[in-house]
């Protein structure tokens, strides 16, 4: 699920964080994008920014600037992207598209960390199901898939205990300052 190097959509976003970072910058720039066209879920996107800036920030290896992308899809959306990309029927929760390796070296002076796409109300499902509250699913569904992005996995038992421990880990640490509304 990588995107090739000379991808289009890698050049592009080297050239919108190019413009805003020189090379001894310790810039993290993180783009939120509510695509959905029905927003009758509200949903906190400053906070979710700044609550995303956080994980990346503690849990991102030392490679700056960066960049990633979260996107809020509907449920028609993100249901065409799992079945193309996982080959899996029906819309899922959260998404995680990697560009650069974390622990690969690279030409570039830009760390395209990737995307994340989040389904709203896929994640109001699971909040009703699991008896938390929207904000706290959206939380744990973004650290997730930074996480993702970060070459974290969950397909043996070993891999998701740890990724698990670390989800825990960076929510404790960052989640209750950064619920809230968008100010």
């Amino acid at each position: 699920m990588k995107t090739p190097v000379d991808s289009p959509k890698k050049i592009l976003a080297v050239s919108n964080l190019s413009e805003k970072a020189s090379k001894s910058d310790d810039q993290i720039c993180i783009y939120v994008i509510d695509k959905r066209l029905d927003k009758n879920i509200k949903v906190h996107t400053k906070s979710l920014g700044k609550f995303a800036e956080k994980i990346v920030r503690d849990a991102a290896p030392d490679k700056r600037p960066l960049e990633m992308s979260l996107f809020l899809l509907e449920t028609g959306e993100i249901s065409i992207l799992n079945e193309k990309h996982l080959s899996k029927k029906g819309p899922t929760d959260v998404l995680a598209f990697p560009i650069d390796d974390p622990n690969s070296e690279t030409d570039s002076t830009i760390y395209l960390m990737g995307d994340v796409c989040i389904c709203p109300e896929v994640a109001t499902e699971q909040a009703k199901e699991k008896d938390l509250k929207f904000e706290d699913e959206m939380i744990l569904l973004l650290t997730h898939g930074i996480l993702h992005l970060l070459g974290y996995d969950h397909d043996e038992e070993a891999a998701e205990k740890e990724m698990k421990e670390m989800e825990k880990i960076l929510i404790d640490r960052h989640a209750e300052e950064s619920r809230g509304s968008d100010a």
